[in-house]
């Protein structure tokens, strides 16, 4: 079997990788890529009380479990399936089910934290970070907190200003230096989304030669 060609979204919180990866993978509909999101892999947080699990750092790098993100992406890479975790946005908890993923000629990890770990960087093919603004992404980030996750204005705004914004300029923003393509996402870059995909479809090609 081929080796998948792996594909590494990374951004800020709000900066539009999950739109951006929405419609990558519906370009790619040929090669049915396996889109693995990091958030899934956040450290279970359930033997701590509700509001001691409001109050943790959810965009520092060690809030997700390193060890199991590695393994599973690694497993998928080699060809096998793997049963990732869900977590649960609201309460701050992984629940009790899994989701099998099986392995696909692309892969594509999205998260904010994809590139944080240069383990990992020995299995991507593609490594792409997502620029936006931050005042553009606060503003989306507050908006989906609000809309999918349950949260009030006053605990998103508290959340960016004490952690969010100091965590993005220490972790995520530097990992833009890791990336082999910095797309800007201020409004729906659809020319970047068609570049890629003739590049990862170039690329699979290639392999099946």
């Amino acid at each position: 079997m081929l080796a998948p060609f792996m594909v590494a979204v990374s951004g800020g919180s709000g900066s539009g990788k999950t739109t951006f990866v929405s419609k990558l993978q519906a370009r790619l509909d040929k090669e049915s890529p396996l889109v693995l999101s990091i958030d899934h892999y956040y450290k279970d947080l359930g033997h701590l009380s509700h509001e001691e699990r409001a109050s943790c750092n959810f965009d520092d790098p060690e809030s997700i479990e390193k060890s199991l993100l590695y393994k599973q992406i690694s497993l998928l890479h080699d060809g096998q399936s793997v049963d990732r975790p869900s977590y649960d946005f609201a309460s701050h908890t992984r629940t009790d089910l899994t989701q099998t993923l099986e392995p696909s000629s692309v892969i594509i990890v999205d998260g904010i934290f994809s590139l944080c770990y240069p383990e990992l960087f020995q299995l991507y093919d593609l490594k792409i970070f997502i620029d936006v603004d931050d005042d553009v992404r606060v503003v989306r980030r507050i908006r989906r907190d609000m809309a999918e996750r349950g949260r009030s204005f006053e605990s998103c705004a508290l959340q960016y200003l004490g952690t969010v914004k100091a965590m993005h300029k220490k972790h995520i923003e530097p990992t833009k230096a890791a990336a082999d393509i910095i797309i800007p996402w201020q409004t729906m870059n659809e020319r970047a989304v068609g570049a890629i995909t003739d590049l990862i479809q170039l690329s699979v090609k290639r392999r099946s030669l």
